[in-house]
């Protein structure tokens, strides 16, 4: 089967490595000036270039029989035309409504999945209303743009509020107000779907954030509620079902106590999913591949724990990064500081022991704990 993918990252990159052992065959579309270094060798690179009809980039991609993307942040306009020629998965509606977070929020509401509450604000007199209901601090946010922290800015008084209101571009972009949540961690839900209808959960995962970037991960969530479980897991499957959803979708979630609550939807291959490719049978690259092949999904079962650390701009050495019973991931990009350049998993009986380890990992790589 050959398949198109649009860009050239190292989500691009990992789920061709899952799909060549079951014969898929790889092109990859890249945005003009994209750093394609990830997937070099992997197959034919073709660069979107303007006045080149759809029809002529198709063929230039191998006529592949589907395609599929590793971002949701992508005009729509330029997809669309795709899916006219081979099927397109996710479907490019579910990438147009997961890819701005007002429209995530609308649909989340619609769907009555729990989430976190917010104020789109259109206009600098929006930000009155956000403050009197939230109160501070208040975090905004770009509706389209941003990721790991990006694009985000967190308002702590009357001062920050007239200083953001004065430098936001209210002609040419759209902003989204929360409160702070009071939360104890962050879980994510991961899950498959395939064009039949049929959807396999991955087990729940814990994250750790630094500076707003994922840092590392631990799967299975541990002492999560099964309460809490179950609903996200029903909620990210009516979601799913909503958008006719084909391919890997991530649910990342606040949790307090026995409450949850929906911070942001990835419709596509996800960060804290990577654990899954040394750890569960059929890893979340694997069972995206499978999804959008219309071929049966693989299993998702865990067994004991696994854990997976980002290096965030830590040059290769593989002398000293593979030193501690891991498997070392590398995107094959250039090193500069805070990128992420690849990963490490590594697997345990339990949580705790892959809590204890990953912890003593950070503190060998970054220097503190």
């Amino acid at each position: 089967m050959q398949v198109a993918i649009l860009g050239c990252g190292q989500l691009a990159r990992m789920m061709a490595l899952a799909g060549i052992p079951m014969g898929m065959r790889f092109s990859f579309l890249a945005e003009p000036d994209e750093d394609a270094s990830p997937v070099n060798g992997l197959g034919p690179i073709v660069t979107l270039r303007e006045g080149v009809a759809v029809e002529q980039l198709y063929r230039e991609l191998g006529q592949p029989e589907v395609m599929t993307v590793e971002r949701e942040q992508i005009e729509v306009a330029r997809l669309q035309p795709f899916s006219e020629l081979c099927p397109v998965y996710p479907p490019v509606n579910a990438l147009y409504q997961c890819q701005n977070r007002w429209r995530q929020k609308q649909m989340l509401m619609s769907l009555e999945v729990s989430h976190t509450p917010c104020v789109p604000l259109r206009e600098a007199v929006d930000l009155n209303t956000a403050t009197d209901r939230f109160g501070f601090p208040l975090v905004i946010k770009h509706t389209e743009e941003g990721y790991d922290g990006k694009a985000q800015w967190r308002l702590h008084n009357d001062q920050d509020v007239a200083a953001f209101a004065q430098q936001a571009q209210w002609r040419e972009v759209s902003y989204l107000a929360e409160p702070t949540m009071n939360f104890e961690r962050e879980v994510s839900f991961l899950a498959a779907r395939s064009p039949q209808g049929d959807i396999r959960f991955y087990p729940p995962t814990e994250n750790v954030h630094r500076s707003g970037v994922l840092l590392h991960s631990v799967a299975p969530a541990q002492a999560l509620p099964a309460s809490i479980a179950e609903q996200a897991q029903a909620g990210l499957a009516r979601i799913q079902e909503h958008l006719e959803y084909v391919g890997m979708m991530a649910m990342e979630c606040f949790v307090a106590g026995d409450q949850w609550w929906v911070n942001e939807l990835a419709p596509r291959v996800h960060n804290s999913g990577h654990w899954t490719m040394q750890a569960g049978l059929a890893s979340q690259f694997e069972n995206h591949m499978r999804a959008v092949a219309g071929w049966p999904l693989g299993s998702t079962r865990l067994q004991g724990a696994a854990g997976m650390l980002n290096l965030l701009g830590i040059p290769l050495d593989q002398k000293a990064l593979l030193t501690d019973d891991v498997s070392l991931h590398w995107y094959n990009k250039s090193v500069r500081p805070g990128r992420k350049l690849g990963h490490l998993i590594l697997q345990d009986a339990d949580v705790q022991a892959v809590r204890q380890r990953l912890l003593a990992l950070n503190e060998k790589i970054y220097g503190d704990s």
